[in-house]
């Protein structure tokens, strides 16, 4: 890849001595480098900004972080919800209508995927284990995250299946309680756990949107399939970018 493309992180807030801080995670950062990207990160306190945002960058990816407030798809918090930023969740589901609008690659990682969904009219979990009412696998590992502890089945003929492959033995890791319920009208489901857990979603008519719920940024030193991930959101965006560029 001749041209840097830049890829847009939103950013969490973390006390860090006292301070608040901007911060996103090194492992998304370094898969984007790895593969020819610029990552930025996107500040989150200022939803109104993000359209400024979108016009800085050729692709987004929206990483794992705090519960999804369950407000933004029309809920009331049950007792099992965990932390969540208001101001992150708006920044993030700004980001995804914009960037679809204006037609550059999305790839979400674990809450990322959840908060395109909701951004494009999906539903939640806010905890899978109390809400699903049937048996539920461990979503959230007791092994090291670089680990794969939970299998998945790839939809047949589905993009997913294109980048990782597919059949139903593929190993991932896993680190979340909430999990995508009613999924979004512009989405298809890419992936299910053996309990039917939606562990992957991608936009119905096109390639313009990958989302996981595990983690491949954990995995993708030491696993050909996770790190696919990342260099096809780099061709992704790559290809998006120059389709747009000939048509101004």
């Amino acid at each position: 890849m001749d041209k840097k493309y830049t890829i847009g992180i939103p950013a969490e807030i973390r006390l860090i001595k006292d301070l608040e801080r901007n911060s996103v995670n090194n492992n998304e950062v370094a898969g984007i480098i790895q593969h020819g990207g610029v990552p930025i990160m996107i500040p989150t306190r200022n939803p109104e900004l993000m359209a400024r945002y979108v016009d800085l960058i050729d692709g987004l990816l929206l990483p794992g972080g705090p519960d999804v407030a369950p407000r933004f798809y029309g809920e009331e918090p049950v007792t099992e919800l965990g932390d969540v930023d208001a101001f992150l969740d708006a920044s993030g589901i700004e980001l995804v209508k914009l960037a679809v609008a204006k037609r550059k690659p999305i790839f979400g990682i674990c809450r990322g995927t959840q908060v395109i969904n909701v951004a494009l009219g999906g539903t939640l979990y806010q905890d899978m284990y109390s809400q699903r009412n049937r048996p539920t696998l461990q979503h959230f590992q007791k092994a090291p995250l670089p680990q794969g502890t939970h299998s998945i089945s790839v939809t047949p003929d589905s993009y997913l299946e294109k980048i990782i492959g597919g059949g139903d033995a593929i190993l991932v890791n896993s680190h979340h309680h909430e999990s995508i319920k009613a999924v979004s009208s512009q989405l298809n489901i890419s992936a299910l756990a053996k309990d039917g857990v939606i562990e992957g979603v991608e936009s119905k008519d096109d390639d313009l949107i990958i989302g996981v719920q595990w983690h491949p940024e954990a995995m993708y030193t030491t696993d050909s399939k996770q790190d696919a991930l990342f260099a096809d959101f780099m061709k992704r965006v790559a290809r998006y970018a120059r389709a747009t560029s000939a048509d101004k």
